[in-house]
């Protein structure tokens, strides 16, 4: 195998990187190339603009999509919906994607799992921490399991 062959194979293997951030001006959503400015200033850059953008809000992709086929960013919220209702968000730590769980009925709060794609085939992206914090209040998602 050549090396053009290999680099060939990697660059279709690799995901996409972009990003989301909620704009200053309406606060809408908006994906795109991040421009992050030295005085903390952040701006998303796609085909159409490049909108100014809350710092706090942006989210990288994942690289990964969830069982429904939606892309999970980074501050997605994710349930599992099982006899537990397991509720997770998902945070970027040092070098790699991974989720931070709040409930899952057995008292596991608090853990950390790293992101691949076996774990998505069991989870859907419910909300975000930006739009949704309230579906991180960990008892009030017990309740809200799908039969």
């Amino acid at each position: 195998m050549t090396s053009t062959h290999l680099h060939k194979n990697t660059l279709n293997s690799m995901r996409p990187i972009k990003f989301r951030g909620k704009t200053t001006a309406n606060g809408h959503w908006v994906y795109g190339s991040l421009i992050a400015y030295n005085n903390g200033a952040c701006a998303i850059r796609n085909s159409k603009s490049e909108p100014w953008v809350d710092p706090s809000t942006v989210g990288q992709f994942t690289g990964l999509r969830d069982c429904t086929g939606k892309e999970i960013y980074e501050g997605d919220i994710l349930e599992r919906y099982n006899e537990h209702g397991i509720t997770m968000h998902i945070n970027y730590f040092g070098s790699q994607f991974g989720c931070v769980q709040h409930w899952d009925g057995v008292g596991n709060e608090g853990s950390w799992y790293p992101l691949d794609n076996y774990f998505m085939e069991q989870w859907e992206v419910i909300g975000n921490i930006h739009d949704n914090p309230e579906l991180l209040n960990t008892e009030s998602n017990t309740n809200n399991t799908r039969q």
